[in-house]
């Protein structure tokens, strides 16, 4: 009878498919391991944003509290101020960003859900840190004045 399965591969041709396979292996287990690694303390990391998010938040009640106090006794000076609207703006603003960062954290369930949005929520941190340093530049405007 002939020999109907053609011709055998060669010990090179193993060689390099077996290499190839393990190669493919180390790669998944790469990434196994490096994404583990990247959300190992993903709950740490969720509960100090939330954290951080709760301090400012405390500190934007405290600043509004503070102008409505001003706005309740009128003083003068804020009452005709252009100021006043700009720092109602952003006080609005930063509460509006409080609330989408404190919704999109309490959304993460699990490290994958994490990982895709980690970075979103960090830079929407840094921009109420921004906003926060430049509501303190408008105060110390309103004070000079």
């Amino acid at each position: 009878m002939a020999d109907s399965e053609g011709p055998a591969d060669s010990p090179l041709s193993i060689a390099g498919n077996v290499t190839g396979i393990l190669t493919f292996a180390l790669g998944v287990f790469s990434f196994c391991a490096a994404f583990y690694a990247i959300t190992y303390n993903a709950h740490g990391e969720i509960q100090s944003l939330k954290e951080a998010i709760e301090e400012r938040k405390l500190h934007v009640d405290e600043l509004e509290r503070y102008f409505e106090e001003l706005d309740v006794a009128a003083d003068a000076d804020f009452e005709d101020s252009r100021i006043k609207h700009i720092i109602g703006n952003s006080l609005a603003s930063l509460k509006k960003r409080h609330l989408d960062m404190e919704r999109d954290l309490g959304a993460i369930k699990g490290r994958l859900q994490w990982w895709y949005r980690r970075q979103d929520i960090t830079s929407s941190l840094a921009r109420v840190e921004t906003q926060l340093q430049y509501l303190g530049a408008i105060q110390l405007t309103f004070l000079l004045q």
